[in-house]
């Protein structure tokens, strides 16, 4: 064995141990909460939350009124509220540095946390070691939460943590109601760990539609005072979200000459994009996974509406047993109707296609960050008959056709939300698309980085 793979295992083996150990420290802390309310307050925490239960029952009457919550609050709940608070001791506030508040912080997070995880199943991502980067993903919806900073915030606050708490899981709970309604009464765990390990790991894709031509009179004619009157114009109608991106973009340019274009003062391309995002900027696409663009999005491009299926052989029939999604054997299956260009952008865009948009024509690197102009005129005619409906539909007679199959194995629609999701992103490409033939616009695809 090479001492890279030694190192490896070594690596794995202390992952494996970390998560070991802090899953122990989950359970106990869990339990030593609620240990402590009982033993303590008397109350049964579990109660709380039961679905059946006052808090819940009442809850669910007075949704909304402010008056009659004042009124009706059930005593265990101002019980447990008042001991909540009680445990800061004669400190104004929650303090993590003082041994004892960290503790019951801790338990209280682990407790929220292990309740949701045995009550809807998930998963438990642990990055790193402090307790608030650590979340819960659900395993039959598509949702992470982070107990430990909840708890924070309930600790934190001044008044109503319960009823906040009590709510929160209330609402869990009606979500995976709504989504075993979906599923016909059944409850299926669709996400694992690595499902959830992707979402932080793997980079992003988006469409972008500029308008360059505006932006090279504002980057390379205009006075630098110029485009600052034209970003502050712009921050009246911003998000509040996009405010200080705004503030901090006027504060740099404040360094720069007024009276000269900021194209002849810099070649920086972050504060390039950044004006083109504020100014040039007409539409975007969602943020898509990498690997779903590559592997799924664009080749169903391709595929476009079929007309029929071909005959599945042993190799397709293989792949299901060994547990392959239905929608990418559709994807795998289904002839191309457009040629994709194998050796291009994306595995499908063919590199005479490309341009860059800095004023450098050096080569570009798009898993760095870098903007690329692509032509869409390949895409106009592919997505020409794409229908968000018809592909869906088109995918379920697929599935339909493959459960007629006698040696297939039977499988539940495990793709379609897959198929979903890629229906989403082809129609916000096609509406990119759209946008970019009008007045002379870009089409830019960029590569973000995966969210923290």
């Amino acid at each position: 064995m090479s001492d890279s793979d030694q190192d490896r295992k070594k690596q794995e083996r202390a992952a494996r141990e970390r998560f070991e150990r802090a899953m122990v420290e989950l359970r106990e802390g869990s339990y030593r909460f609620a240990s402590k309310a009982r033993g303590q307050a008397g109350l049964i925490v579990e109660e709380l939350i039961d679905p059946d239960g006052e808090a819940i029952l009442n809850l669910a009457d007075i949704e909304g009124d402010a008056g009659a919550l004042a009124l009706s609050v059930p005593l265990d709940m101002i019980t447990f509220e008042t001991w909540l608070y009680g445990q800061i001791g004669d400190q104004e506030a929650l303090d993590l540095e003082i041994q004892a508040h960290y503790d019951f912080w801790f338990n209280f997070g682990a407790w929220i946390g292990e309740t949701l995880r045995r009550r809807h199943g998930g998963h438990w991502l642990l990055t790193g070691d402090d307790p608030k980067r650590w979340r819960l993903g659900f395993s039959k919806i598509l949702l992470e939460i982070s107990p430990f900073s909840f708890a924070e915030q309930l600790l934190r606050a001044q008044s109503d943590s319960v009823h906040r708490l009590v709510s929160e899981i209330e609402r869990l709970r009606q979500a995976h109601l709504d989504q075993r309604e979906r599923d016909g009464d059944q409850d299926i765990d669709r996400f694992s760990a690595q499902t959830y390990i992707r979402m932080h790991t793997m980079p992003l894709g988006q469409w972008m539609v500029m308008d360059f031509k505006h932006l090279a009179r504002m980057w390379n004619q205009a006075a630098t005072r110029d485009v600052v009157k034209e970003l502050k114009k712009q921050a009246k109608r911003a998000p509040a979200g996009n405010l200080h991106i705004i503030e901090h973009l006027v504060q740099a340019l404040d360094k720069a000459d007024p009276e000269k274009p900021l194209g002849q003062q810099t070649g920086d391309r972050a504060l390039f994009e950044t004006v083109a995002q504020i100014l040039a900027l007409r539409r975007a696409s969602a943020p898509v996974a990498m690997d779903i663009i590559e592997k799924y999005v664009l080749p169903t491009m391709h595929i476009g509406i079929p007309d029929k299926f071909p005959d599945l052989d042993d190799d397709d029939r293989a792949s299901l047993r060994k547990g392959m999604e239905l929608f990418e054997l559709f994807v795998e299956v289904v002839p191309h109707k457009h040629q994709a260009d194998d050796e291009g952008f994306l595995g499908s865009i063919p590199n005479e296609d490309l341009a860059s948009p800095y004023r450098e024509r050096t080569q570009l690197d798009v898993s760095k960050g870098d903007w690329v102009i692509v032509n869409p005129r390949n895409f106009k005619q592919m997505l020409l008959e794409f229908d968000t409906k018809r592909m869906l539909d088109k995918y379920d007679e697929f599935v339909a056709y493959v459960r007629a199959d006698p040696k297939a194995p039977r499988r539940r629609d495990d793709g379609r939300m897959l198929a979903e999701t890629v229906a989403r992103s082809m129609a916000d490409l096609k509406a990119c698309v759209v946008a970019s033939s009008k007045d002379d616009l870009a089409l830019v695809f960029r590569m973000l980085p995966p969210p923290p």
